[in-house]
């Protein structure tokens, strides 16, 4: 979304020392469910996009942020890297937390194989919300299996209280970059592919770096 670097241009205006720029990046991320799709953002509200996307805030009005992500890491290395994304479900109108809960549980079917799509949002400090925000894409994964858990917790009243969680396995680009013929091959690929497999050990890769660019004459 080119508006998201036209907009930066503009909040950054002629600001030449770090200190006098007020800019934060907040990340957006867009769950496309099967025939469900869900849009959070890290932040307080509704926000909405300058395609008219409407974008629900995880962070409660006592600074606690339902949705726990990742630090996503560089993948330029082939490596695939799983990622954990949870959500403790909240009490909304009209549907209790544990009843949300289970829906989920029923359509957990919605989830394989379906991307996760991160943006990131600007926000200049102390400015409220704008009737619409430019996004610029950060990262997609692929969503692989869902969790689900159950746990009872003091709140700040220290009231026992139960909480329900979500919980989504993700994989990011390089996944399955082995079965594609011609793809590229690494020793943690291999390795990390031998352990889902359920084998304990696989070296067969360990020494491609090694044999790279070499010729070998084969005895007659």
């Amino acid at each position: 979304m080119s508006d998201f670097y036209t907009e930066l241009d503009a909040l950054l205006g002629d600001q030449q020392d770090l200190t006098d720029i007020r800019v934060t990046a907040r990340r957006c991320w867009f769950y496309d469910f099967n025939g469900y799709p869900l849009r959070v953002w890290q932040g307080q509200g509704k926000m909405f996009d300058s395609l008219g996307n409407e974008w629900l805030g995880t962070i409660t009005p006592g600074g606690n942020d339902l949705h726990q992500t990742p630090a996503i890491q560089d993948g330029r290395d082939g490596t695939s890297a799983s990622y954990s994304f949870s959500l403790v479900i909240p009490d909304i109108p009209g549907q209790a937390a544990f009843e949300l809960y289970d829906a989920l549980k029923a359509d957990q079917w919605r989830v394989n194989r379906r991307p996760l799509t991160c943006y990131l949002a600007l926000f200049l400090e102390g400015e409220g919300m704008r009737p619409s925000t430019p996004l610029t894409f950060f990262k997609e994964l692929t969503m692989m299996s869902p969790k689900f858990s159950e746990t009872i917790e003091q709140d700040n009243n220290g009231v026992l209280v139960r909480k329900y969680k979500a919980t989504i396995i993700t994989k990011d680009g390089n996944f399955g970059r082995w079965n594609i013929p011609n793809g590229t091959y690494a020793d943690a690929i291999q390795k990390e592919r031998a352990k889902q497999q359920g084998v304990a050990l696989d070296r067969g890769s360990e020494f491609l770096a090694l044999l790279a660019n070499r010729t070998y004459q084969l005895p007659k």
